[in-house]
């Protein structure tokens, strides 16, 4: 196991985690081992990844799940699926990092929720070309999308049916369907 270094700066760790056996992620000067997931954690993001994939194929967006970093200017982070329609992110295909999303999407589970609703949504709101970042719970059927909207953000109130809009890309898709697709029970 390799000692984790204090003191790093975004560039620090960018370089230390190309080094590393494992995935970390890097926030408020701190580095983090990078959360296991369940198979209802993983299920999702393929779920989701692959319909967002399927939509966008053909045109100059990319979907990557959960090993491709994106940083901000403070820190940087595996999402569980972003999407990049920037050709500042695509430039160079071997490259580990994106900085323009356009979409995020984190699936909580019981050892994320609260970076996810908390530290994760101020990081990522920090990026300018970000037009979106929706959460899907794991455990139960329930979603919350924020979406950049005249200057600010808005904040869809929590749901567990009805359409779940990608709005940045043009997809919908209906909740119960991801759920159904990989069986999460009602709740």
């Amino acid at each position: 196991m390799t000692t984790q270094p204090t003191g790093f700066t975004l560039a620090d760790f960018l370089a230390w985690e190309t080094l590393q056996d494992s995935k970390h992620e890097f926030s408020e000067g701190r580095i983090s081992a990078f959360p296991g997931v369940t198979q209802m954690h993983a299920a999702i993001v393929l779920e989701i990844a692959a319909r967002l994939h399927a939509h966008l194929r053909g045109t100059r967006c990319r979907v990557f799940v959960c090993d491709v970093l994106t940083t901000t200017q403070l820190s940087a982070r595996y999402p569980d699926v972003v999407v990049t329609c920037d050709e500042r992110d695509t430039a160079d295909p071997y490259s580990r990092t994106l900085a323009h999303p356009t979409l995020i999407v984190e699936v909580l589970s019981e050892s994320t929720a609260a970076v996810d609703r908390g530290p994760k949504l101020d990081e990522y709101r920090s990026i300018a070309t970000l037009a979106e970042y929706v959460l899907i719970d794991s455990r139960r059927r329930w979603a919350e999308v924020y979406r950049r909207a005249d200057g600010g953000w808005i904040t869809r109130l929590p749901f567990s049916t009805g359409p779940l809009g990608f709005s940045s890309v043009g997809l919908t898709i209906d909740l119960e369907e991801i759920y159904d697709s990989v069986g999460v029970p009602l709740r």
